[in-house]
């Protein structure tokens, strides 16, 4: 059986892996963007602007669709269970998607701000915020999943009771709607006279905290018990 240090080395181990795939995923993806926009974007046209008519082009779809296979297939490898297979697909994804915009700064010279607006994902519908948000969101991933994915390590890992799974699914809901509430209006008119509700992001934030929290709370009682 292996020690508590042994499984402490394992999970960041595979914590190490899990980045470096999605670091490398985020930057490929990155290029392959810069490169899309510079064939498709005329002279003197921001991505802003071209951010609407790429969001119909089925290409994009299928990009994004594959993105999608390839995290969910390295997690199902990664992972033993449904909770480490979730904790190692949301990690990646948190990465991933850091590093896609960065990427994108680095190499592209864009967004001009963080708070600059984007069309973030195509699944199932067009989603549209300010680029910080989502980065936010994915930084939240990264620290959850990393708590999730050590516990994994522990005689007993973090049990997911009703209560934080309704919690968790909440947090997850109300920043889809954050992103997708005004994807009509922009799809006709663009980004003028829209404002990102940071108020839902915020809530969204408490549910995924406040499902954590109660997740190692959880697991204290079961300790001590």
């Amino acid at each position: 059986m292996k020690s508590s240090s042994q499984n402490l080395q394992s999970a960041w181990k595979l914590l190490g892996w899990l980045l470096a795939y999605a670091v490398a995923m985020g930057l490929l993806e990155a290029i392959c963007v810069i490169y899309l926009r510079r064939l498709v974007m005329p002279e003197g046209m921001n991505a802003q602007q071209i951010g609407a008519p790429l969001a119909r082009w089925p290409i994009e779809i299928i990009r994004e669709a594959c993105t999608l296979v390839m995290l969910v297939a390295v997690s199902w490898l990664s992972g033993s269970n449904w909770r480490s297979r979730l904790a190692c697909f949301f990690f990646m994804f948190g990465v991933w998607d850091i590093l896609y915009y960065a990427g994108l700064k680095w190499l592209g010279n864009w967004p001009s701000s963080w708070l600059e607006w984007d069309c973030l994902f195509l699944i199932p519908k067009p989603w549209y915020g300010p680029v910080l948000a989502p980065v936010l969101i994915s930084l939240y991933f990264m620290f959850a999943c990393t708590v999730v994915l050590i516990y994994e390590q522990r005689p007993l890992p973090l049990r997911m009771t009703p209560l934080v799974i309704v919690l968790q699914v909440a947090a997850f809901v109300v920043w889809y709607w954050s992103f997708v509430k005004d994807a009509n209006h922009i799809a006709k008119h663009g980004y003028a006279d829209i404002h990102y509700s940071w108020m839902l992001f915020i809530a969204g934030l408490v549910c995924g905290l406040t499902s954590l929290w109660l997740a190692m709370q959880v697991d204290k009682k079961q300790q001590v018990a």
